[in-house]
């Protein structure tokens, strides 16, 4: 675990072009969501709420996925598509705000292919590929575009 964690921080230091990230290669990513669909992992989102995640209390799924924030975004507006979407699944707009966020601040967007998304004050949500279990923050960082959100709607650095 040690070595693939060195690795992909290596990885995720490089000077690429690709701000999607590295996904490591020990299982497969699921297909990009296309058309308003979404990964079977994050149709199942459920109460958002906050929890500590690698020491940091952080925005997550009701499994305990993390949740991430692409700082290349815009205000409610989404710019992750393609190979983007591939390794970081939006998040369903079916989710819900629970315990921990301010529900003012919870809604959704429509990205560009149509599908709807989850958005915590104005920021759409994400998951990561390379997360493989609730509690996984193995995006935090990556690319220097990709953070963890905390309560506020800010980025973790």
């Amino acid at each position: 675990m040690a070595l693939t964690a060195a690795i992909t921080l290596a990885a995720c230091g490089s000077d690429t072009k690709d701000e999607a990230g590295p996904v490591s290669s020990t299982a497969p990513v699921s297909a990009a969501p296309t058309g308003g669909a979404t990964t079977s992992k994050a149709a199942t989102a459920g109460a958002i709420s906050v929890r500590s995640l690698g020491g940091r209390d952080a925005l997550a799924d009701a499994s305990g996925r993390a949740l991430y924030l692409f700082t290349k975004d815009t205000p409610n507006t989404s710019t992750c598509a393609g190979d983007c979407l591939a390794k970081w699944p939006a998040v369903p707009a079916t989710a819900t705000a629970g315990a921990g966020l301010d529900a003012a601040k919870f809604g959704a967007i429509t990205r560009p292919d149509g599908a709807m998304q989850a958005a915590y004050a104005g920021k759409p949500l994400y998951y990561f590929a390379g997360d493989k279990n609730p509690g996984d923050t193995a995006g935090q960082g990556v690319n220097g575009v990709w953070y963890l959100i905390d309560a506020t709607g800010a980025a973790i650095r």
